[in-house]
């Protein structure tokens, strides 16, 4: 009985660091789910120290199981003194950085879970915004042109 108390403590305290890496959601309404990716240096979901108590937290999702530009969204928030915000946020429906769809001021960004530590991290929440159009970056954003975006993530972050 001890075993199974012990093994049962153990799993308990470990399942807040098992998370599924998931990034959901909805463009214009059309479900869509991305992939994070894992390699040798860290992951597309990460996080850095700039300072002491302040952050930049990137959460990038690939539409395959693998690097690629085309379908890719990022969701990017900075962290100061445990304060979040606002976030940004970046569609790419071509394999190059422009066109894209992205956010043109900060927006707000729901967490329901925020830790961060020396090694990894976890980041839960959503994010809903109107992502603008962008031909190039000198035409700037076309606000007659956009994707909703309603989108929601569960992730582990690994410190950069």
């Amino acid at each position: 009985m001890k075993t199974i108390t012990t093994s049962l403590t153990l799993a308990l305290l470990l399942a807040p660091l098992a998370v599924a890496n998931e990034l959901t959601g909805t463009l214009n309404g059309e479900q869509h789910s991305w992939h994070i990716l894992e390699h040798e240096q860290g992951s597309t979901a990460n996080f850095s120290e700039l300072m002491p108590g302040m952050y930049s937290v990137s959460i990038q999702g690939h539409r395959q199981n693998k690097y690629e530009t085309k379908g890719t969204l990022t969701i990017d928030f900075m962290v100061i003194q445990d304060k979040v915000n606002t976030a940004s946020v970046t569609y790419f429906p071509e394999s190059s950085l422009t066109p894209h769809y992205g956010t043109k001021e900060e927006v707000p960004i729901q967490l329901d879970v925020l830790e961060l530590n020396n090694e990894n991290g976890r980041a839960s929440g959503s994010v809903k915004a109107s992502l603008l159009y962008m031909e190039s970056l000198q035409a700037g954003h076309t606000p007659d042109n956009n994707l909703q975006a309603d989108i929601r993530f569960d992730v582990t972050l690994q410190k950069e």
